[in-house]
């Protein structure tokens, strides 16, 4: 097997309590630091508008919507309150559920917020990972108490939760998130996206928020000459990289030449793209056995001695539909909270060489992506690959420009961009799926794109100072007969 389930325990060491301490309590600070994380959710639901916000299947069964600021940020306290509780090994471990129970519930608010990033998913999973671990060493509060005090211990000494499940856990994820950003360029871009066209696209669309311009100028140098070899080499490179993880399931001894290789990648896309990844760095030093790495026996050790038990056999059997369940998320191409098929700039064509869908195309192609075949709609990863947009139009007959360039200018924010995109990809889809097949671009009031654009004509006349230089909003989907008006919604009914 692939996965030997007879070492699911004892392939890695357990978790310490210093380890445990100095890796939880790093990963807070580095939560706390970076933007945007769930910690971030209370700033970014007060710049949301209503209409842009998607929270994710979960939260709506829940019927949670439109979450309250100050609670908000209670569950922001709570979950800081029990993360250091969880760090020095208090009330193991339930301290470590609570933690993540509080960090997923503002991470599903934010992943409503925030389009595609997934920066901080893998502290979500590693978060999971650690509910399946206690630390019964010196470091351990629970333990010293335990000592001193007669404090109540929940598992007896050399429980399955003190084996290396968790860490075994960890590595599985982060080989699966890593393979399914590899697969994913594969998948979707084809064996173009090797060719180095679409990786140049995406450095040429990054450079503003590249944190090296010149390891961005040498990468987006003449593409003939120099910059298309180089970004073709670089994006093979960054796909091999990616799917190199396989291999520690084999040989976790590799782990740590791997998790090198995953780093430098990492490190290359921070010098050269928007993305930054130092938290799920960071994820990764739970894999390493850092006293095996310096060539000294581990400080702890798993006897086995329960991995006959039933928490074992339930464990094990856990870990098997964890397993399918990743794989069943790549092949069925799941974006649902807390789940990702990673499909991030994984476009194989630059937009001069997409063919755009004919007119009489849009209502199958809607239908089919509807249902979840979402390589039927295009997906965009920056601003020039939208098929669709929010046009404002003005009244003196102007020009007619996007919605969110003209908030941009004007100091507002309905959504980041990234959330911006999705849902206006989704409300097309949704409206042009609800219309007649020979009539996309009829723009009847009781459609979802004009009642979407009816819901941002109210927030416009109440929040936008020049509001009434405009008339209406359009809604256009590109098409290769030119752009095609699927929605309207006037500012003089708009109420």
């Amino acid at each position: 097997m692939l996965i030997n389930l007879s070492t699911i325990f004892t392939d890695f060491p357990p978790i310490s309590g210093i380890q445990r301490l100095v890796f939880c309590l790093g990963l807070l600070a580095l939560c706390l630091y970076d933007s945007p994380t769930p910690f971030n959710s209370p700033s970014i639901m007060r710049r949301m508008a209503a209409p842009f916000y998607t929270p994710p299947k979960i939260l709506r069964l829940f019927g949670f919507g439109m979450p309250n600021l100050k609670a908000l940020k209670f569950v922001r306290i709570l979950t800081i309150v029990f993360w250091i509780m969880s760090a020095v090994g208090l009330l193991q471990p339930i301290s470590g559920i609570l933690t993540f129970s509080c960090f997923a519930f503002l991470h599903a608010v934010n992943s409503g917020a925030l389009g595609s990033n997934h920066s901080t998913h893998a502290a979500l999973y590693t978060l999971f990972a650690l509910c399946f671990s206690i630390s019964d060493d010196g470091f351990s509060l629970d333990s010293v108490l335990h000592e001193k005090l007669l404090w109540p211990q929940l598992f007896p000494p050399n429980s399955v939760l003190e084996s290396g499940f968790a860490v075994k856990l960890v590595q599985i994820t982060m080989v699966y998130v890593m393979l399914a950003g590899g697969l994913s360029k594969l998948r979707y871009g084809g064996i173009r996206w090797l060719n180095g066209r679409a990786l140049h696209f995406y450095l040429e669309e990054s450079k503003r928020f590249a944190r090296s311009p010149l390891v961005s100028s040498i990468l987006r140098a003449n593409p003939h000459l120099f910059g298309l070899p180089l970004c073709s080499l670089l994006a093979t490179m960054s796909v091999i990289t990616e799917i190199s993880g396989v291999i520690t399931l084999f040989d976790v001894h590799l782990i740590p030449y791997v998790v090198l290789g995953w780093c430098c990648l990492h490190i290359g896309i921070l010098l050269v793209m928007m993305p930054d990844y130092w938290i799920q760095m960071w994820c990764y030093t739970l894999l390493i056995d850092w006293n095996g790495l310096i060539g000294n026996e581990s400080l702890l050790s798993w006897s086995a001695a329960d991995s006959k038990g039933f928490l074992a056999s339930i464990l094990t059997i856990f870990f098997v539909i964890y397993c399918l369940t990743l794989l069943i998320v790549f092949l069925r191409h799941v974006e649902e909270w807390p789940f990702t098929s990673v499909p991030m700039y994984s476009n194989g064509l630059t937009p001069s060489e997409r063919k755009l869908p004919a007119i009489s195309k849009l209502h199958a192609k809607a239908v089919a992506a509807s249902k979840g075949k979402v390589t039927e709609w295009h997906r965009p990863w920056v601003s020039t690959e939208t098929n669709e947009e929010i046009m404002i139009v003005p009244v003196d007959g102007g020009s007619v420009r996007p919605l969110f360039e003209v908030l941009s200018e004007n100091g507002m924010s309905f959504a980041r961009w990234s959330q911006w995109a999705k849902v206006v990809r989704a409300v097309a889809i949704k409206d042009l799926a609800a219309k007649p097949v020979a009539s996309p671009g009829e723009t009847g009031a009781d459609f979802p794109s004009a009642k979407f654009l009816r819901r941002l004509v109210t927030l416009l006349k109440a929040q936008l100072p020049t509001a009434r230089d405009y008339s209406r909003l359009d809604l256009i989907c590109q098409t290769s007969e030119g752009p095609l008006v699927i929605g309207s919604a006037s500012f003089n009914d708009g109420d």
